[in-house]
């Protein structure tokens, strides 16, 4: 048993290194295209923050499963030559920013909030050949047992 202790709960896991059945899933899925449909919310998002995207003409950052954008915000902070895309499944947790700040919103004009299915927005972002100077997944494993590996993203 692994466990991570720090801010957030602890992530146990019966799982030591890859797991065992990581290459065949990737190797079904590579033989196979992915045909599952946009989800309407997604691809309604994707167009709305491309217009902004290709104005901007700065590099593209995403920070997937950015939580209440939080990490979105400091990575925006950081990297005020770019822009930062906080994305996440949970409206609510998106709810839960701190955007009436009127400071933050003065001072950093570099950053999106957007409640997207994330496995739409990549491939949308393939398609439009976004080219990414950094992409962050900062939060642990929600799936952290063996058996849950096709939960998670590589899976």
């Amino acid at each position: 048993m692994i466990d991570i202790t720090g801010d957030s709960r602890v992530i146990t896991s019966n799982q030591q290194g890859l797991n065992e059945k990581l290459d065949e899933v990737v190797l079904k899925h590579l033989q196979h295209d992915f045909k599952k449909p946009y989800q309407t919310h997604t691809l309604q998002a994707f167009k709305e923050v491309e217009k902004w995207v290709e104005q901007q003409g700065k590099p593209i950052i995403f920070d997937s499963c950015c939580g209440v954008g939080e990490s979105t915000y400091h990575i925006a902070k950081a990297h005020p030559e770019a822009i930062v895309l906080g994305m996440d499944k949970s409206a609510d947790r998106l709810s839960k920013h701190p955007n009436d700040n009127e400071e933050v919103i003065q001072t950093l004009d570099n950053y999106r909030l957007l409640q997207v299915n994330l496995n739409d927005f990549w491939r949308l972002a393939v398609e439009a050949e976004w080219t990414l100077s950094h992409h962050y997944l900062l939060y642990p494993n929600p799936w952290p047992k063996a058996k849950h590996l096709q939960r998670r993203w590589h899976g």
